[in-house]
């Protein structure tokens, strides 16, 4: 069959859609991946062919408000992304919800995968005419092509599912809402975009356009919320771009080896890591104050600092070793703990390898979550940022490995990691799955209960208002 996965430009994110899309190519099926042009060297550099979709995302001067107008702008929408990551219900009232949308769907979706994007995306599938559509949960241009083709589609998500979980509160709101205040930003969005190329929208199709006819989950599911979609299983592994593995990685530490990722992704996007540790009163850089005081433990340090960051240090300690990148896929087996900024792709490393880890958490999307999750099942700890100071660090280092429990609780995840079938191992049931949906057939499934159940109540009592 043919699979189109799309995705909008941003590597971490395009990196997550890797392994799976090797074993659908290495199973026998013709693969593209979609994307904005910003992108398209890094998806040819991993063996995948590139389609081109859109105008130039640019995505950094979303992370960077004020360089320009426009930037600002961005940057602002960026900002308010993370609206969608509240599951307090005490915060979840019908006002914020609907704010959540109203801005979700006329600003932060459409920037991120907006017409051009889909108008290229569009054209491209009913030309190609693609089997099956996987997208990636942010990118929702995915399902609009898949139903102009007559794809089947799948949502492939990259960490704990807040949309699904946002839909769920908007749908209980929503049918709660007396007629004169039902706004349905949601609907009206979804009927504009499918309107574009001559599709109906009826408003049972809600729930599958935000969150696909089925979901493909690399999340551990001790890490995910109840939401109520049909889920589909499938272990991370680890694709950390093209790269080579430097010859000291293969060599025995003799000292236990500390890594210390401050955040690929965040220099590439913010032009600083995501983790921001240290005494700003010093007159010392902080990442030198913290490099000297892990290095007072008896440990191996690596440390991924850019040129300007290494060239801002006062001198490294004889056990540290800083390097730009180094694939954590191969140097992370070598490791006895890691300090990190709780991304989903890092996340997905350490639990594959079964580190210990302390969590720093950036404030994008689930790191706090992921962090905390890891910490409950003793794998780790979390510490607060504006609490992370170097001592705080480098005792919780000791700790790690100090205390074997750490170490025991850590194996015992990737256990249960390994034990999840692999992205070749789904392939079979995806194959299933797609001769289901593109027949016109629905899998069976109780409503109540159900993100689906929750939304046909939902317009349900739209109807009888």
């Amino acid at each position: 069959m043919r699979v189109l996965l799309t995705v909008f430009a941003a590597k971490p994110h395009l990196y997550n859609l890797i392994s799976l899309a090797w074993a659908l190519r290495a199973s026998g099926h013709e693969v593209r991946v979609a994307s904005q042009p910003d992108v398209t060297d890094a998806i040819t550099r991993a063996g995948l062919t590139a389609v081109p979709v859109g105008d130039e995302l640019n995505l950094s001067a979303s992370f960077r408000p004020g360089e320009d107008r426009a930037g600002a702008e961005q940057g602002g929408v960026w900002q308010r992304l993370s609206g969608v990551t509240e599951t307090r219900p005490e915060k979840l009232t019908w006002n914020y919800v609907l704010g959540t949308y109203t801005i979700g769907c006329s600003m932060e979706y459409e920037h991120m995968a907006g017409q051009t994007m889909m108008d290229d995306l569009v054209e491209h599938a009913r030309a190609w005419r693609p089997d099956l559509v996987l997208w990636d949960a942010l990118t929702f241009v995915g399902p609009v092509a898949a139903r102009a083709c007559g794809a089947a589609h799948a949502r492939v998500l990259f960490g704990v599912d807040y949309n699904a979980h946002m839909l769920g509160a908007y749908a209980d709101l929503l049918s709660a809402q007396p007629p004169q205040t039902r706004d349905d930003p949601l609907s009206d969005w979804l009927t504009g975009r499918l309107a574009r190329y001559g599709l109906p929208f009826e408003p049972e199709d809600a729930v599958e356009m935000m969150t696909g006819q089925w979901t493909i989950d690399p999340t551990p599911a001790w890490m995910q919320l109840p939401v109520g979609v049909p889920l589909l299983p499938m272990r991370y592994v680890p694709y950390n771009g093209p790269s080579t593995v430097p010859g000291w990685v293969l060599e025995r530490p003799r000292r236990p080896r500390v890594c210390m990722s401050l955040g690929m992704s965040g220099r590439e996007l913010l032009g600083r890591d995501q983790m921001s540790i240290g005494d700003g009163a010093s007159a010392e850089p902080p990442v030198s104050v913290l490099l000297r005081t892990l290095a007072e433990l008896d440990i191996e340090l690596v440390v991924t600092l850019s040129k300007d960051q290494l060239a801002a240090v006062s001198g490294l300690p004889d056990n540290v070793r800083a390097v730009d990148f180094v694939p954590l896929n191969d140097l992370l087996p070598t490791c006895a703990a890691v300090i990190h900024h709780g991304g989903f792709g890092t996340v997905g490393n350490v639990l594959t390898h079964g580190v210990p880890s302390i969590t720093v958490p950036a404030p994008w999307w689930d790191e706090t979550d992921l962090g905390r999750h890891i910490e409950a099942r003793g794998a780790g700890l979390l510490v607060d940022p504006r609490d992370a100071s170097a001592e705080v660090l480098r005792a919780g280092v000791a700790r790690l490995l100090g205390e074997p429990s750490f170490r025991s609780a850590a194996h015992a995840v990737r256990r249960e990691l390994h034990a999840t079938p692999s992205p070749r191992a789904v392939v079979p049931q995806v194959e299933r799955l797609v001769a289901v949906h593109r027949s016109g057939s629905q899998l069976p499934c109780s409503p109540s209960g159900t993100l689906r159940g929750r939304w046909m109540r939902a317009i349900g009592s739209a109807v009888k208002s």
